[in-house]
């Protein structure tokens, strides 16, 4: 409830702002706020994601899969992961081959993705790089992102992917609840996959 009514107060007032000032404001100003509304609906739909993933058990998911070509969750986190990316000077590139299609949910499998490239951005040096790659590989889809970020000690490894777990990189660098790869998990695992890491501290960190 205190995420999301803030979020819908925010979501109101823009749409009325909106309106008002249909006829005023330049083609390029209007773009600007339509696409302010996008990401505060994606912002809310990933709140409430957050809530099902500590409530629901996330396999439920698997009865709307569809076949979901990765090139599109990937972009979208891509897309979200830009202004920090934009901001820090780091270079953020994927490469999705075609025929890395799995059975999924668009939604989740975004989310999913924009947890491990956002945490890629948060824990690079400015100037540093993000890249991310997905394809098949036999009669599987692998996808890793790979950052030169400051990296994770190996005495957190086995634990990232716990919920609420924050390691001494997340200790020392930007805030976070410790949320973020516990779900992140969960997502993946709805998904029949699994997931990893692997990091040189100080030189940066690969998530498959």
């Amino acid at each position: 409830h205190e995420l999301r009514s803030p979020l819908g107060a925010i979501q109101q007032n823009l749409f009325v702002l909106t309106r008002e000032l249909q006829g005023v404001i330049s083609e390029d100003q209007q773009r600007r706020l339509e696409r302010m509304g996008v990401r505060i609906q994606d912002l809310l739909g990933l709140v409430n994601r957050w809530l099902r993933g500590f409530t629901v058990d996330m396999a439920g998911l698997q009865a709307s899969f569809q076949p979901v070509a990765l090139s599109v969750p990937v972009g979208k986190a891509v897309e979200n992961a830009q202004p920090e990316a934009v901001r820090k000077a780091i270079d953020v590139s994927a490469e999705v081959e075609p025929e890395a299609v799995v059975l999924g949910d668009e939604g989740t499998l975004a989310e999913a993705l924009l947890n491990i490239i956002g945490n890629a951005v948060k824990y690079s040096r400015e100037g540093g790089r993000v890249r991310v790659v997905a394809g098949r590989e036999g009669e599987k889809v692998v996808v890793s992102v790979t950052d030169t970020g400051v990296g994770i000690p190996q005495a957190d490894l086995p634990h990232i992917f716990a919920d609420f777990y924050r390691g001494k990189a997340g200790e020392r660098g930007p805030g976070g609840a410790g949320i973020g790869l516990g779900i992140t998990r969960r997502i993946v695992e709805a998904h029949g996959g699994t997931i990893a890491a692997a990091s040189d501290p100080g030189r940066g960190s690969t998530f498959t």
